[in-house]
């Protein structure tokens, strides 16, 4: 069987949590369904409040009422990627998401290979 190639056009809302879903099977240690939805909504957000700090208190705002989440649930979620080493405080005491985990802004690629030993 040759290549297997899928094309999945989903709006900006889904783009970053579809991705996060594709690559948590690789990651070291797992993201949660609820991860994955809390983080790709965070990596979704755009505009000038996103560059100054994505996770501060607008953009929590934001993801807490797109995601039906208490304060303490967003808390809760946001520590557990802390935990995890999935977002870190930067220089500037922002947190920043992982560069691993980050895809490109319209469209991401993937290359899977699986040997036979």
């Amino acid at each position: 069987m040759g290549i297997i190639k899928k094309i999945i056009s989903v709006p900006r809302e889904q783009y970053f949590i579809q991705h996060l879903s594709i690559i948590n099977p690789m990651l070291p240690v797992k993201l949660t369904p609820k991860e994955i939805e809390v983080l790709g909504s965070f990596m979704s957000l755009k505009g000038d409040i996103v560059d100054e700090d994505r996770f501060g208190t607008t953009c929590r705002k934001i993801v807490k009422e797109r995601l039906s989440l208490s304060d303490g649930g967003l808390g809760n979620y946001i520590k557990a990627l802390k935990d995890k080493g999935f977002i870190y405080v930067a220089n500037e005491g922002n947190l920043t998401i992982q560069e691993v985990l980050l895809a490109d802004e319209n469209n991401q690629s993937y290359l899977f290979k699986i040997v036979e030993e």
